[in-house]
């Protein structure tokens, strides 16, 4: 499940969408990632993303390789401004992709 602070519901603006994107990091293992958090309009992401969020709720998505490894989290998305630049976090560790692939994800 995936939950927003106040926040962060606040610093979306219509039509945007949180991403958690995956990113390779190693070549000889296709599986072995990153995942990042951004911001990105609803209307441009490719199937490569699917939906976390429930129907009326502000729009969530996950990369179809993540989605495995976030299925049955409970995940909270907050938003911080600096300058006016908003940086969207969540609670999930810096290292979580890497830990999901090599099978070590605390229970």
């Amino acid at each position: 499940m995936v939950r927003l602070t106040q926040e962060a519901r606040e610093a979306l603006r219509p039509g945007d969408a949180l991403v958690i994107d995956w990113h390779r990091v190693a070549i000889c293992c296709a599986c072995a990632g990153e995942i990042s958090l951004r911001r990105a309009p609803e209307d441009r992401l490719t199937r490569t993303f699917r939906r976390l969020s429930r129907a009326g709720e502000p729009a969530v998505y996950a990369h179809r390789y993540a989605v495995p490894h976030l299925a049955g989290r409970d995940i909270t998305i907050d938003c911080r401004r600096t300058l006016g630049v908003r940086r969207f976090t969540s609670d999930l560790p810096t290292d979580f992709g890497l830990r999901a692939s090599l099978g070590r994800l605390p229970a």
